[in-house]
């Protein structure tokens, strides 16, 4: 089965399909008491209780304070961690229930998991491409933003890059009514998040393209992610030599780093509700074309 994307997970929930693709209900244990929980409806909830049903259906979420705020264990006897030194992790909330009057979440992030207060963390989002005008309002949107670590992380692998909103557009295949953008216009075009390499399990071995390690959960950071991205550049020729050929040759750079954050999101409720209609086929594109 074809792992679940984050905006086809929503989509799909939107569409009332959780019980078609096979989300069940399921049990919580927090503080000692079981709590019934519910398969993500995009953030409608019953009693609190909510539960996602894998990582890449969870929404992605960003720490909140820079004050003292506590990840605890699992039965809340423990102090794990403190959320303000992870200002700039990202977490995957997996799981909600009330205690004590109060709404916690479930995080995971990196290496770090736990029990935290809904409040010490806020939805991650991010803009559509067809919000941007011209390439330099995209540029400094992917330099800046909060929402485009990611992207920031495989950029330093394309050092001098002319980075092309209208390619970056192309290679998401943005909608433009119901319409996917098209890579007219370029008379070459190459594919990197298409590039692949081999991958050894225990006891078989299986091929992995950009896009699947890109879409991988926040279990790696963004540097683990994109470091293994130019691995597989590497190995397939793209090394920074080539790139740069490329580069001088006249070829532009298509990004687009979705990563899971939402578009929108309302400013309460427990998940938050949030949109992640991002208006594209993929989540994730990286193209070289001129």
């Amino acid at each position: 089965m074809k792992k679940l994307t984050h905006k086809y997970a929503a989509a799909l929930m939107l569409l009332g399909a959780v019980a078609g693709i096979g989300f069940t209900a399921g049990t919580t244990t927090a503080s000692a008491k079981t709590v019934k929980s519910y398969p993500w409806n995009y953030g409608k909830t019953s009693k609190y209780a909510w539960s996602a049903p894998k990582d890449d259906a969870a929404p992605l979420y960003y720490t909140n304070t820079k004050k003292n705020g506590y990840i605890w264990n699992k039965s809340f006897t423990k102090k794990l961690h403190n959320i303000k030194n992870y200002q700039y992790t990202s977490w995957y909330v997996k799981k909600s229930f009330k205690r004590n009057g109060k709404v916690y979440y479930k995080v995971t992030g990196n290496k770090v998991s736990g029990y935290v207060w809904h409040g010490y963390v806020a939805p991650a989002i991010s803009k559509k491409l067809s919000s941007f005008k011209n390439d330099s309002s995209y540029i400094k949107y992917l330099n800046s933003d909060k929402s485009q670590k990611l992207s920031r992380a495989i950029l330093k692998y394309f050092p001098n890059a002319k980075i092309s909103l209208d390619l970056s557009r192309r290679g998401a295949g943005q909608f433009v009514g119901n319409t996917v953008m098209t890579m007219t216009g370029y008379n070459d075009v190459i594919n990197l998040t298409a590039l692949s390499h081999k991958q050894r399990a225990t006891s078989f071995t299986y091929t992995e393209n950009i896009y699947n390690i890109l879409e991988n959960p926040v279990v790696k950071t963004n540097a683990a992610k994109a470091k293994s991205v130019n691995a597989v550049l590497v190995k397939n020729g793209y090394t920074q030599k080539k790139i740069s050929a490329l580069i001088n040759d006249g070829y532009k750079l298509g990004i687009y780093m979705n990563d899971g954050t939402g578009i929108s999101s309302a400013k309460s409720g427990y998940p938050w509700k949030i949109n992640t209609y991002a208006g594209t086929r993929d989540n994730y594109a990286l193209f070289l074309a001129k």
